[in-house]
């Protein structure tokens, strides 16, 4: 039996080639060329095709009697065919989930977009303007940052009726954060705060219903 290694031998003398020739045609080592013509290793499909080709030789003439090889080369058929089965069923599938998701964020859908941007907004009513007024977010006085896709930060919204004071205050420590002025349409960011204490947030501005959202 002639091994496929002794055909490649055989071909590259016959047509003038010494080995590092011909591994600089294939874009490989000397060493790799040199294991294949003692039968160390074999090529893999696709520098068989390229073998094929530098040595003017069929794929036949390359692997006839070779049965090791030509189990090989078959295996690896094999294995394209079913990657590309896979790839035809996934592919598809992969690209209806990611337009499923996208069109209910573009929705605002409530579970999805709380997924993926979560945020809490709340209504303050301020009816004396010289006083603190507690924004109850997701209806309790005190909340957290633990919600690990929160950006961390305040927003007041465009269409309120004026800028607000803010100042949030741990709950356990009673440590206050530096009091900022939140404009409307503008965020302040809340990165200094502990994702894993509680704190209170209050607000002191003119008379009027604000919306304020947290994410």
């Amino acid at each position: 039996m002639v091994s496929i290694g002794e055909r490649i031998k055989e071909a590259r003398k016959k047509s003038g080639f010494t080995q590092q020739m011909l591994a600089e045609q294939l874009n490989v080592s000397r060493s790799a060329v040199s294991n294949w013509e003692v039968g160390r290793n074999y090529p893999d499909l696709d520098l068989i095709v390229q073998l094929s080709n530098v040595l003017e030789l069929t794929l036949d003439e390359l692997l006839r009697e070779d049965t090791v090889m030509v189990k090989k080369v078959s295996k690896e058929q094999r294995k394209g065919v079913t990657r590309k089965r896979a790839l035809r069923i996934l592919v598809p599938i992969l690209v209806s989930l990611l337009l499923t998701v996208g069109y209910f964020l573009y929705q605002d859908v409530g579970v999805i977009h709380d997924f993926f941007t979560p945020s809490v907004q709340e209504v303050v009513l301020v009816e004396v303007g010289d006083e603190w007024t507690t924004v109850s977010f997701e209806e309790t006085p005190s909340f957290h940052m633990d919600k690990r896709r929160w950006k961390k930060a305040i927003v007041n919204h465009a269409d309120n009726p004026s800028s607000l004071e803010i100042r949030i205050t741990n709950q356990e420590t009673n440590e206050q954060m530096e009091p900022f002025v939140l404009a409307p349409g503008k965020q302040y960011s809340l990165k200094k705060l502990d994702k894993q204490a509680n704190y209170i947030a209050e607000v002191k501005g003119a008379a009027g219903r604000y919306f304020l959202t947290l994410f």
